[in-house]
C-alpha cells in the first residue's frame, strides 16, 4: 500500500486493509476463541508499512517477514490490497495498556471495552493505527 498523505486517505487505507482482510480477521478470531484467549481483539498489520513492519518484525523476526513479503503474490485482482498482511489475536486486558501507550489516540475506542456486535480490531498501516469493529454479519 502506498503511504497516505491526508487523514481521509489514511482512514481509507486502514479501511481497505481491514475490508480486504476479513477472512483472515475472522479466522484469527476463531483460532483465539478455540485457544480460550480472553476477549480477543485482532491486530491487523501491513508488514510493508514502516510502523507495521517494525511491529511484525518484533513479533516474528526479520527472516519470517522478509520471506512472507518475498512470497506475496499480487495475483490477478487489480482491486486487491497489494501488501503483506499479518494478524494476531491478543487478550483484551493484556493488549490494552500496550496499545493505548503506542496509539494514545485509540484510547477512547479501546477503553470502551470489547464490542458485542462483532470483532474488535486495530489496523496498522500508513504509519498509524485505526480501530474498527468487524460486524458478525461481515464474516465471509
Amino acid at each position: 500500500m502506498s503511504d497516505p498523505e491526508t487523514d481521509d486517505e489514511l482512514f481509507a487505507a486502514h479501511q481497505l486493509l481491514v475490508e480486504s482482510s476479513l477472512p483472515l480477521v475472522f479466522a484469527t478470531y476463531d483460532e483465539a476463541v478455540e485457544e480460550e484467549v480472553a476477549s480477543p481483539m485482532i491486530v491487523l498489520i501491513d508488514c510493508e508499512d514502516e510502523l507495521g513492519g517494525q511491529i511484525a518484525r518484533g513479533w516474528l523476526g526479520d527472516e519470517v517477514i522478509d520471506d512472507a513479503i518475498a512470497a506475496e503474490d499480487p495475483g490477478e485482482d487489480p482491486d486487491a490490497v497489494q501488501t503483506t498482511v499479518f494478524a494476531r489475536a491478543l487478550a483484551w486486558d493484556e493488549a490494552l495498556p500496550d496499545l493505548v501507550e503506542a496509539f494514545p489516540y485509540l484510547a477512547p475506542a479501546l477503553e470502551a471495552g470489547p464490542p458485542e456486535d462483532g470483532v474488535f480490531l486495530v489496523g496498522v498501516t500508513g504509519g498509524g493505527a485505526a480501530a474498527f469493529t468487524a460486524p458478525w454479519d461481515a464474516r465471509p
